[in-house]
């Protein structure tokens, strides 16, 4: 069966015969057959990520190298399920250059002593990959705290609205995400808009725009899709004000678009500036991958992320392994091509930042433009490192032990030849 065959692959320990490099007071040591363990159970920080370089993307997580292993730990999951994907192609095969020549594959060093491979193709898919779905998702949510600084520094004032829908188990969740978008759209057409009731409670009151971001959970009652959005008001505008105007508006907007009427308790909520700013600074699905396991997050559901942990690690009651594997198959097709992250128009104009750039623009983006080149990787030694799934192992070595790098590599390639074809 596909799961258990990915369950049993994605365990593997580093290779018996592997050089692994730690750190011990600064100094540099090898040690043979260590094995690196399952990382997707053992890595747990108290808070996620927060530091972040606009301009290299540089993430300074509690424990980056464990963070990374565990996004290429997850994607070797997704490559199992969805194996005629563009994200099980991510990371794995060259990306021609010129359109037609393919490159070579290299290992980069950057100035926050970050390594990373050039010359791979990357699919973008903040959906379905948690390697490009964390380079997007970060610089989309340095971009968000960029937005509202200058919000507040022009005085206005920033909300914090998510809405949500009543939800259960067997709905179709494709055909309830066509119903949501059609519900948004009733909040932005007409005498019933967002703004045109606005208006009406609050003439001196001014709605400058919004950021939209749109995301999902499943639940012991299905899948939960649900919008969070930041609302830029002037200053005078209460976020009271606002829960009345989005609560009424969300209700019939979802009555006319044939998706359950949601309560003015639970469907929609408000919270001022603080809490925005607060949200902001950990802004996306990835998020998932600096958390626990799914068992923490089972009052309120698992994210996609974390239906990728439950096949991963195979031992959550709640989510086995078929099941999150048949959930987040469901996910990924129900989800495929959707925005996950929309500005109003104007808005970025207003707020003096800089032009959009889209998700294939930042997954393929340099990661820092002043990084060298630590090593070139041949295709034989690509077999061989993808083939015991030392990919991110072999970033670490290149930031903690750089001069153990080649012996890694050809270890590798070593064991490659020696070990049965398959």
């Amino acid at each position: 069966m596909i799961i258990s065959e990915s369950v049993s692959v994605i365990k593997q320990s580093a290779p018996s015969g592997a050089t692994v490099a730690t750190r011990s007071g600064g100094a540099e040591r090898s040690g043979e057959g260590l094995p690196l363990g399952n990382i997707a159970k053992t890595y747990s920080p108290d808070s996620p990520a927060d530091g972040f370089d606009p301009e290299t993307g540089e993430i300074t997580e509690p424990n980056p190298q464990l963070a990374r292993a565990t996004r290429w730990a997850l994607k070797s999951v997704v490559n199992k399920l969805l194996p005629d994907s563009k994200t099980a192609k991510c990371m794995v095969l060259r990306a021609p250059v010129a359109g037609q020549i393919l490159g070579d594959i290299q290992i980069m060093k950057g100035k926050h002593n970050k390594a990373f491979y050039q010359g791979l193709l990357v699919c973008s898919r903040l959906w379905t990959c948690p390697v490009c779905a964390a380079k997007i998702a970060e610089r989309r949510r340095q971009e968000l705290k960029e937005a509202i600084s200058a919000a507040i520094s022009q005085g206005m004032r920033v909300h914090f609205v998510t809405l949500t829908v009543p939800h259960y188990q067997g709905d179709d969740i494709k055909l309830m995400n066509d119903r949501l978008s059609q519900a948004l759209k009733r909040l932005s057409q007409g005498k019933f808009s967002i703004k045109s009731q606005m208006r009406a409670i609050a003439p001196e009151a001014e709605i400058y725009g919004y950021i939209r971001a749109f995301e999902v959970t499943h639940t012991e009652n299905g899948f939960n899709p649900h919008f969070h959005i930041l609302l830029f008001t002037s200053g005078d505008l209460h976020h009271s004000a606002v829960n009345y105007v989005y609560g009424k508006a969300w209700q019939r907007a979802c009555r006319l678009s044939d998706l359950p009427e949601p309560s003015l308790e639970h469907g929609c909520t408000v919270q001022d500036g603080s809490e925005a700013a607060k949200y902001a600074s950990k802004w996306g699905l990835e998020d998932e991958m600096t958390k626990g396991h799914t068992k923490k997050t089972r009052r309120k559901g698992a994210t996609p992320w974390g239906l990728l942990r439950a096949i991963l690690d195979g031992d959550d009651p709640d989510y086995t392994p078929e099941r999150a594997a048949g959930l987040f198959k469901v996910y990924a097709k129900a989800f495929h091509g959707r925005r996950q992250l929309y500005w109003s128009n104007g808005l970025r104009a207003l707020l003096e930042l800089s032009k959009e750039l889209t998700d294939e623009e930042l997954a393929a983006k340099e990661e820092d433009e002043r990084a060298s080149v630590l090593a070139t990787i041949t295709v034989k030694q690509w077999r061989a490192i993808r083939r015991f799934q030392q990919e991110a192992h072999l970033l670490t070595v290149a930031e903690d032990a750089p001069s153990l790098l080649a012996t890694t590599i050809e270890r590798l390639v070593f064991r490659d030849a020696a070990a049965p074809p398959g």
